[in-house]
């Protein structure tokens, strides 16, 4: 299997792993939604992280993910309003996502740096008996960018607690 093949095998089976998500376990994550990080020569896991997966033109969901936390001060509701979308339309149409990754991490994440740094890593994700792993080029994405606002009110609707600065990367397959 050519390795563009196998990326989009693994992007769909992360629609369907964040489906359940959304509909099984109030969007709490599984172990399919987070990766080991190792350098791509190879060694033992350095660290882990959750990261997302970001539909092809994110504008309008985005909208209705920033309008659902403005809208109400009692952050049940924004999970609620949220796991309805998100279970419901998002993730059914798995040709519909970009091949980047992204991950959000405070502005003084260690792991962070050391990703920007490296500009490279390698991702292994897993759940069950299912393994998945990609080498990944690594940059950090500009607050004005659609793929920032995308992963930085996803992750708002989960976490009132989020600051407003934060730092998102992007990670994209060497396909």
């Amino acid at each position: 299997m050519q390795a563009a093949e196998s990326y989009q095998r693994f992007i769909s089976w992360q629609c369907r792993l964040r489906k359940m998500s959304m509909r099984e376990l109030g969007g709490r994550p599984t172990p399919g939604m987070s990766a080991g990080i190792y350098a791509i020569a190879g060694g033992e896991e350095q660290s882990r992280l959750n990261f997302m997966i970001i539909r092809n033109d994110p504008q309008a969901r985005t909208a209705e993910l920033r309008h659902i936390v403005s809208k109400s001060a009692d952050p049940a509701d924004w999970i609620k309003n949220g796991l309805r979308i998100l279970s419901e339309l998002h993730y059914h149409e798995t040709d519909q996502f970009e091949n980047r990754l992204s991950a959000l991490f405070s502005l003084d994440s260690n792991l962070a740096a050391a990703l920007i740094e490296a500009g490279q890593c390698h991702l292994k994700i897993t759940q069950d008996s299912i393994e998945h792993g990609f080498d990944f080029d690594v940059v950090s994405v500009d607050q004005d960018d659609a793929f920032f606002q995308a992963t930085y009110w996803h992750n708002r609707l989960f976490n009132p607690t989020l600051p407003g600065n934060v730092q998102v990367l992007a990670f994209s397959p060497r396909l």
